[in-house]
């Protein structure tokens, strides 16, 4: 346990020494990869703001509703406001399921064409690449490479 902890530690410090810049380059084959996903990723970036607005509605809202008891109003403000905070609550969870979705089929949908584009390129290799390359290193590289892809978009 303690040797996972430093190695987390230490790899955690030097992260910033492995970080290699992007070039434009770098974002033009990113921007390659997404292209066929614009729907998909214009739908996504409607609902996270669409959800967003939402999160920000209910506390004001819930001000509204302890304005409205603290100033004596009737009941029935307080019980529209209690509702439509409901109704939002609803909203928004079933907004942040299809959020969720979306960004689970759009990110597994890019890596299928990332590991697609990876599988193409190694089966146009000479065979002299397959000689001088030990294949248990390439698929690890390949596998870790497209993994590490995977997480960066998974947590973006």
């Amino acid at each position: 346990m303690e040797v996972t902890a430093w190695t987390s530690l230490h790899s955690a410090m030097n992260a910033q020494q492995d970080r290699r810049p992007f070039s434009r380059a770098t974002l033009r084959r990113i921007a390659s990869f997404a292209r066929p996903h614009r729907r998909q990723l214009y739908r996504f970036l409607l609902l996270s703001v669409v959800t967003a607005l939402l999160a920000v509605a209910t506390p004001v809202l819930a001000g509204r509703v302890v304005n409205a008891i603290v100033q004596g109003r009737d009941t029935g403000t307080v019980t529209r406001l209690a509702l439509l905070i409901a109704v939002i609550a609803a909203a928004e969870a079933g907004l942040g399921l299809l959020t969720r979705w979306l960004s689970a089929t759009l990110g597994e949908g890019l890596i299928l064409d990332l590991r697609t584009a990876v599988f193409d390129h190694v089966q146009r290799m000479p065979v002299a690449f397959f000689t001088r390359t030990r294949t248990g290193a390439l698929v690890s590289r390949l596998n870790n490479d497209v993994i590490g892809a995977q997480r960066a978009f998974s947590n973006t």
